[in-house]
């Protein structure tokens, strides 16, 4: 309700001029107003007609410093009454219009405490006074007259800003909603792109990595290969290669469905088994203790996140100590499966394949969305990955 700029509107200029001509043509209107002492006429008639030109020109910015307006305003009917000792009708309208301005405009968790009450005073002394007129002082019931001017001003401005300030509230709770919303969409995207990275690092990396390492291995071969051999290492490599390209188009397809967040590759524990036997066929020496996998039935979202545990283990195992032993040892708990992947490093002068460095990272995400604890030991010699996952992911577990 503020104005905002130091010229007013036109259309509140108009305002202030009509109440301008109003409060001057009550000036002309004979024995009209409160009369605090006997002036002449013609004192009267100049004192209102000036007074109202100056509330006039004090009123054009009540809507953008009300309170002020409202304190210069007493003022000038002050002068007034002291020099003509009379209260013009037009100086009490313009000054009421003031103050209904600032009731509209001011309106804060204590003025709407305090104003009904001050309304209700006024009021409640105008009504008594009225009634009591005949025995009153006549300056007493001038008075009167003003706390009636003044209690409806307030009431009327009262009864209006409440509305108003009912609205505000709604449009505030409304924005309120609306960045909540906003924030939980943005959360939602931010998860969402999380998994989406976690499934190009777990499938399309993990291809590329197999495929590099078949390829380095074919290259670093102290004598030539035979061509059953090369035959073998290439149909591996054509392999992985497929199986890269069938993961990168599932990704695709579920990137251009309405779907609100991507769900996850077909790999899961049931292909534990490939799983291993391809780390053996690219020259990893892979020893399985502990439970039978098969034996062992997870929840879809937990089975995702054991067998891509297992993957990133055995890839790294191939990245960055190759020909060292692996050692995989899985146990099944009561209401958990537990898996220690273990192998061999190579001394620190040894510089193996490049890491992205997001593997460990989307694997300790999938891990803590299952309920699941993850643990990495690096010692001198070895290397240890150790995680347990719940044999059934919360019902507030997300994608994994």
């Amino acid at each position: 309700m503020t104005g905002t700029g130091p010229i007013p509107s036109p259309r509140h200029a108009w305002i202030t001029v009509g109440y301008v001509v109003i409060a001057i043509g009550f000036c002309f209107v004979p024995s009209i107003g409160i009369e605090w002492f006997a002036a002449s006429r013609s004192q009267v008639l100049v004192g209102g007609i000036a007074t109202a030109i100056a509330l006039g020109a004090v009123h054009l910015f009540r809507n953008r410093w009300p309170t002020v307006v409202v304190v210069a305003g007493l003022a000038v009917m002050t002068v007034e009454a002291l020099a003509t000792g009379t209260t013009s009708v037009g100086a009490i309208l313009i000054e009421c219009d003031a103050l209904y301005s600032l009731v509209i405009a001011r309106s804060t968790a204590q003025t709407r405490r305090l104003l009904p009450m001050i309304a209700a005073a006024c009021l409640s002394i105008a009504v008594a006074g009225l009634l009591l007129a005949n025995i009153l002082a006549a300056a007493l019931l001038q008075v009167t007259i003003l706390l009636l001017a003044v209690g409806v001003t307030l009431w009327w401005g009262i009864t209006v800003r409440a509305p108003m300030t009912r609205a505000e509230e709604e449009r505030e709770r409304a924005a309120l909603i609306a960045e909540a919303a906003a924030a939980r969409q943005r959360e939602a995207l931010v998860a969402e792109r999380l998994q989406l990275s976690r499934e190009l690092h777990d499938t399309i990396s993990g291809h590329l990595s197999a495929i590099t390492i078949q390829a380095a291995g074919a290259l670093a071969a102290t004598a030539p290969l035979t061509a059953e051999e090369l035959t073998k290492r290439l149909g591996r490599i054509r392999a992985l290669s497929l199986d890269a390209m069938g993961d990168m188009r599932t990704l695709v397809d579920v990137l251009r469905t309405d779907t609100s967040s991507p769900v996850a590759l077909p790999q899961n524990w049931s292909s534990v088994d490939s799983l291993i036997a391809g780390a053996r066929e690219s020259g990893t020496s892979v020893t399985l203790t502990g439970d039978d996998p098969a034996t062992i039935t997870l929840d879809p979202l937990v089975s995702v996140t054991a067998f891509n545990a297992l993957r990133e283990a055995l890839v790294n195992a191939e990245k960055h100590a190759p020909g060292r032993d692996v050692t995989i040892d899985i146990r099944r708990e009561a209401e958990a499966m537990s898996m220690t992947i273990t192998n061999g490093q190579h001394p620190p002068a040894h510089v193996g394949a490049v890491s992205s460095g997001y593997g460990l990272i989307g694997l300790a995400e999938r891990v803590r969305l299952c309920g699941g604890d993850l643990d990495i030991d690096r010692s001198d010699d070895t290397w240890a990955l150790r995680v347990r996952l719940p044999l059934t992911a919360g019902r507030e577990t997300q994608h994994a």
